[in-house]
């Protein structure tokens, strides 16, 4: 067993060195400003609002994507006592992160968690915005690991709390509706 978790272990290192270490300058401002959006759901929650204005106020279209980010967020923080991972550039001090470092636990990522749950419940409820939903997530997602705050695996595993709460909230909504 430990020897399988060495090896998980290497290879999300190995994985991140790859990413982290592409960088171009376009690609960084891009990278700044989803990760800047994506920050505590603003992103979701903000289109979920302006969708709800525009689309008949049905309250469902703003209270399960707002849930769903919510609860996962919750659950990440909680997650995130639990592991206590130390981030890149605390490993490596070598690493320079790209933007202002985070203090908190980097396993499971915050900003994954809520961008999966975000573009999912909005691609749900919103389908002809799914083209832009989802690559804006997996943005704020990859973003994470390109500016040298997170390893591979607190993306992944953030992005599956996001994906679970997600369907969770969808389908209680069914439920109730």
């Amino acid at each position: 067993m430990k020897g399988l978790a060495r090896s998980v272990r290497d290879l999300d290192r190995a994985a991140f060195r790859a990413v982290f270490g592409l960088k171009w300058t376009p690609l960084t401002a891009v990278m700044r400003f989803f990760t800047v959006v994506g920050t505590a759901g603003f992103l979701w929650g903000s289109f979920a609002f302006v969708a709800f204005l525009f689309t008949g106020l049905k309250p469902s279209n703003l209270l399960v994507p707002w849930a769903a980010v919510a609860g996962s967020w919750t659950l990440v923080e909680v997650t995130k006592y639990l592991f206590d991972r130390a981030r890149p550039f605390i490993w490596d001090t070598e690493i320079a992160p790209l933007i202002k470092t985070p203090s908190s636990s980097s396993f499971p990522s915050g900003h994954s968690a809520t961008a999966a749950a975000g573009a999912l419940t909005l691609s749900a409820i919103y389908p002809a915005f799914a083209p832009l939903l989802v690559p804006a997530g997996l943005l704020v997602i990859l973003s994470r690991v390109y500016l040298g705050v997170h390893f591979p695996v607190d993306v992944l595993a953030g992005a599956a709390i996001g994906l679970a709460t997600a369907g969770l909230v969808l389908a209680g909504a069914a439920v109730l509706s």
